[in-house]
């Protein structure tokens, strides 16, 4: 138990998880506020769009958040792409 369980249960770096419990909570409640409300796999619109797609992962890109989106077009033709969240919107 090299420091890397309670990272993966919780999203903090290490010495965060080992801080006082008002220093981790002051920190949690601050990540919370910075995420999106979102869950892993979700459908969702994208701005402009006109079908839906299925958010299937997401990762942090500079002050914000990118979600890896796929979708079929009319054609049938498969689109997978990062989109901003702040251009997507749950369906």
């Amino acid at each position: 138990m090299a420091g890397g369980t309670d990272r993966a249960t919780t999203g903090l770096p290490a010495w965060l998880v080992a801080a006082n419990e008002s220093t981790r909570r002051a920190a949690e409640e601050a990540q919370a506020q910075r995420r999106p409300q979102r869950r892993i796999h979700c459908w969702v619109h994208a701005t402009g769009a006109d079908h839906a797609g299925l958010v299937l992962e997401w990762r942090r890109e500079g002050a914000g958040w990118m979600a890896r989106v796929v979708w079929t077009t009319g054609g049938g033709d498969l689109v997978c792409t990062w989109l901003d969240a702040e251009q997507i919107e749950p369906v």
